[in-house]
């Protein structure tokens, strides 16, 4: 039952997906036809007395003392972050030796992280969609082609989900459009996708590493780390289900960056992962290579 129902959810996604590219309907078609249940979609919003927020058990408790919580929530209050919204805030970056221009979108809520499986469901902000938004607008503007990101609760430096906004390598850039062939275009293919990607190691320079990427025409209606759960699960083949699938997520490094030829390409990793065609190269926990933030 759980095998079916994790199916389903990747081809209604992928179905979703086709009906964007083709132009023939909108997001009131895709909730009339009843599309935006159980996969994650943006804008299936439950009534007010339905929705509930993070559990303080999974996600995070709102005293805790993690500094960017605290700290987004200051600014937040006091109207003084970069972008202020209910949902979220859009605050600087790190530091860059070289001046590259980042910042990071934050839930007002309180999120861990990537782990957190409330962002998946349909009453979760669409987060993605924000920072893609709000990087293209003053004072927040990232140079092109933005690229968006989201480290693994392993390897980020603060416990307070945030969206990395800032400018794709040239290098990753192009490694995706020259392998185009290799890229997914449905949810259930992209857990067998394998592309070589190259990026910036701060120790060994511009290195490839493996990746999952997935060809979408774009994320206004898409939960991506919905997808990302449901592309796990098709990644652990026979007796995956979502719970398991889940227990994943805290591995995964998810990033966004736009298509030459249109659309976007969703890429994804993780430590572990191997490509059976370049069993030298490994995966990466980290969007940090892909993106132009340090040093």
């Amino acid at each position: 039952m759980h095998e079916n129902r994790a199916g389903d959810e990747a081809s209604e996604l992928t179905r979703r997906r086709f009906i964007q590219f083709s132009g023939l309907a909108g997001a009131g078609v895709l909730a009339g036809a009843g599309l935006l249940a159980d996969a994650g979609h943006a804008l299936a919003v439950p009534p007010p007395s339905l929705v509930k927020g993070p559990d303080p058990k999974e996600c995070g408790k709102t005293s805790d003392s993690d500094s960017l919580w605290q700290r987004s929530q200051k600014c937040h209050s006091n109207n003084t972050c970069l972008q202020n919204h209910a949902d979220y805030v859009v605050m600087g970056g790190a530091k860059s030796k070289k001046g590259y221009v980042n910042y990071i979108l934050v839930p007002t809520e309180r999120i861990s992280g990537i782990e957190c499986s409330w962002i998946c469901g349909s009453s979760a902000p669409n987060y993605w969609s924000a920072a893609d938004y709000y990087a293209t607008q003053t004072p927040t503007v990232v140079p092109t082609p933005v690229g968006l990101g989201i480290n693994s609760k392993a390897i980020r430096n603060f416990d307070q989900l945030h969206i990395h906004m800032a400018r794709a390598r040239r290098e990753s850039w192009n490694d995706l459009a020259a392998q185009d062939n290799l890229a997914a275009w449905t949810v259930a293919n992209w857990a067998d996708s394998r592309v070589a990607v190259r990026g910036l190691s701060e120790k060994l320079g511009i290195i490839p590493h493996t990746y999952r990427v997935l060809i979408w025409p774009g994320f206004n209606h898409d939960n991506l780390f919905a997808m990302l759960r449901a592309m796990l699960v098709a990644s652990l083949g026979h007796g995956g289900t979502t719970a398991k699938a889940q227990s994943l997520m805290q591995y995964q490094t998810l990033i966004v960056i736009p298509r030459p030829a249109g659309g976007y390409y969703i890429v994804n990793s993780e430590k572990g992962l191997v490509d059976p065609n370049n069993p030298h190269l490994t995966g990466t926990d980290t969007c940090d290579p892909l993106l132009l933030m340090h040093p």
